[in-house]
């Protein structure tokens, strides 16, 4: 678990390049990435060219840090899911799964943190055991 009194700036610029590149990779709509990560409205889809170069960090709460923590848990689910092939990871994102009622994962994951967590237990089962 990622905690967001102990991240250095160093930590904040890699996981925000990290990030972006996740989400670059999964072909998500600009306005999509911004709702993932729970940016506030304000934060304008022009500026996200500054994060993706690596010039800027999120300015990270633990809001945000938690749903960092969430994508790239889903991000390694789906390189375990799809090991040979990454492309199919942004496919499948987008097409409408049965076990979610016909929806699309990137349609529950932009519900909130509730659709997140379902898309991310559903892809790894170990997320939802119990100590």
């Amino acid at each position: 678990m990622i905690e967001l009194d102990g991240i250095t700036d160093d930590q904040k610029n890699k996981l925000t390049l990290q990030l972006t590149q996740i989400m670059e990779q999964w072909k998500l709509a600009d306005q999509d990435q911004i709702t993932l990560l729970g940016l506030p409205k304000s934060f304008k889809a022009r500026h996200l060219y500054l994060y993706r170069r690596g010039d800027k960090s999120f300015d990270f709460d633990q809001t945000s840090i938690n749903r960092s923590e969430m994508i790239l848990g889903i991000h390694e689910s789906l390189g375990t899911t799809f090991p040979t092939n990454r492309e199919y990871a942004s496919i499948w994102l987008k097409r409408p799964v049965k076990k979610f009622k016909h929806k699309a994962p990137l349609e529950l994951m932009l519900s909130g943190d509730t659709g997140m967590k379902r898309v991310w237990f559903f892809l790894d089962c170990t997320q939802s055991w119990k100590d």
